[in-house]
């Protein structure tokens, strides 16, 4: 189960609200485990997650007919109360001998509650569970204001709030299985940064060596996701897309990667140069890795997100970029690539056990180069624990 469902009781009760709605494919998929392959690639496609603060009610899905074929297949989501909508045509015999999963689906077929459309679907939900009339929060993020101001039409006598914010709040602290996940996920795009750079050369091309990284992340069981790897003065472009620019001698090479395994994001950064760094690549690379390093000697339960911003920039300049300025040092990550806690210097955040943040210190300098290191780490009781691993010297070809 993704779910930390005892926080997100919590949370519930600190903004009393009776029931939360997950909206988004990744708030839908947090909450229930049940991955919509339509709701994830058709923009617009609703469903929705339900999980009543009551223990005593059942949380529920709302999805199209269409997708229930997935859950018969989907061995994870722990939900098995279904509301439908719209049409879908898929015969069933009445006498067949039946795979498992396609008794599962006969039955997902045979006791689903039907409404005419999405919202119709979810206020019969929302009805046969006692929630109308209760105070509900419901994530607006991928709902249009249409179908939201329809939804609060129906249900006139219910408080409704918006839920995106608090879906957050409740993911910032991470369940055993989402660090299993973010883990392996780690592990897959270190794999992938260690076999590109070792089969550098001089006259490689960057789509070269991004092909190779995203052949070794699809081999280990990952979906490539992240691919900004810059070489020579493209480095310094944060966002670099590949070109058929070929590495020389003296290049820095900036990998900002990360895949997704099991919708779970990776997120690192290293550097490479080909053959000997100059002084000032030296020096500026080593004043990056300080700030990170420093940065990190502050993460334990407590501690303000903003004093690491802080310590961050400052370690820095200290090292040896007197100049260098930064609008975050990290962030969460997750189901999203952008969880809380927010590394920023205005950040209210405050780390708890349990989540699983990246620190980071790029510097972008056009004419030189881009120079970034990126690491993933979980709050632990006592401090952080890594789950990237790879070395963070500068790496010399």
């Amino acid at each position: 189960m993704l779910a930390n469902r005892k926080r997100a009781e919590e949370i519930m009760k600190k903004y009393g609200v009776e029931a939360i709605i997950a909206s988004s494919p990744e708030n839908v998929t947090y909450l229930s485990d049940f991955w919509d392959d339509g709701h994830w690639s058709i923009k617009g496609t609703q469903v929705y997650a339900v999980l009543p603060l009551d223990r005593s009610i059942d949380p529920f899905i709302v999805t199209s007919v269409g997708a229930l074929d997935q859950v018969a297949i989907e061995k994870n989501c722990w939900i098995g109360n279904f509301y439908t909508y719209g049409k879908f045509f898929i015969q069933v015999p009445d006498e067949e001998d039946f795979l498992e999963t396609e008794q599962k689906l006969k039955k997902l077929l045979n006791n689903m509650k039907k409404g005419d459309d999405p919202v119709s679907a979810l206020i019969n939900g929302l009805a046969e569970s006692g929630l109308i009339g209760k105070r509900i929060a419901i994530d607006e993020m991928n709902i249009t204001p249409k179908l939201f101001e329809s939804i609060c039409k129906k249900v006139s006598n219910t408080e409704i709030l918006y839920g995106y914010s608090m879906m957050r709040e409740i993911r910032a602290v991470k369940t055993e299985e989402e660090v299993k996940r973010l883990q392996r996920s780690a592990e897959i795009i270190e794999k992938g940064f260690l076999n590109a750079i070792q089969n550098i050369h001089e006259g490689m091309s960057e789509i070269e060596i991004t092909d190779i990284l995203r052949q070794t992340v699809i081999e280990q069981g990952g979906l490539p996701i992240l691919t900004c790897i810059g070489a020579g003065h493209n480095s310094a472009f944060p966002n670099v897309i590949p070109t058929d620019y070929k590495v020389q001698r003296g290049d820095l090479i900036r990998f900002d990667i990360g895949c997704l395994y099991e919708h779970y994001y990776s997120d690192t950064a290293r550097i490479a140069v080909l053959g000997k760094p100059t002084d000032k690549q030296r020096v500026y690379y080593n004043a990056v890795k300080i700030g990170e390093e420093q940065a990190l000697r502050l993460v334990r339960p407590g501690t303000k997100a903003s004093e690491i911003f802080r310590e961050a920039v400052e370690g820095v300049r200290k090292a040896g970029i007197p100049h260098y300025e930064r609008n975050h040092v990290g962030h969460g990550i997750g189901i999203e690539c952008y969880d809380l806690p927010a590394m920023t210097s205005s950040s209210d955040d405050v780390l708890e056990e349990g989540m699983v943040m990246n620190i980071e210190t790029p510097y972008y300098e056009l004419g030189f180069g881009g120079l970034q290191v990126e690491d993933t780490i979980l709050v632990t009781k006592e401090g952080y624990q890594e789950l990237t691993r790879n070395s963070r010297n500068l790496f010399i070809l």
